[in-house]
């Protein structure tokens, strides 16, 4: 990659930003935060009542042959993990800021966008 591809790579991450501008990105990075762990609590909490009930229900049938909040944990769980690894991703500013600055400069190129406009 040459130096002036770099460049325009980081222009984002060399921008100077206002103030409102800094505060919407922390905004937005306290929502995804917010929301990862109200997902990981409520997966916390239901499974455990879950597996709570299937201890209450089979020790009066001396527990029977599957542990069926294994289908909820595992697919629930599995929605968990792309849930992680999207806030993660997001979250992840100098690989966004690249990948826009990326898709901009593909964009430029496909409609002819002069760039000095």
């Amino acid at each position: 990659m040459s130096e002036n591809n770099e460049n325009k790579e980081y222009e984002l991450l060399n921008k100077e930003y206002t103030e409102e501008e800094l505060i919407e990105i922390a905004r937005k990075r306290v929502k995804l935060k917010r929301e990862l762990f109200s997902h990981i609590t409520a997966y916390v909490l239901v499974n455990a009542f879950l597996v709570f009930l299937y201890w209450i229900i089979m020790k009066e049938i001396n527990f029977g042959p599957s542990f069926w909040p294994i289908w909820v944990i595992s697919g629930w769980g599995l929605g968990l993990l792309f849930h992680i690894f999207e806030t993660i991703q997001e979250l992840n500013f100098k690989y966004n800021v690249n990948v826009l600055n990326k898709e901009l400069e593909n964009l430029k190129k496909q409609f002819n966008v002069d760039k000095k406009r």
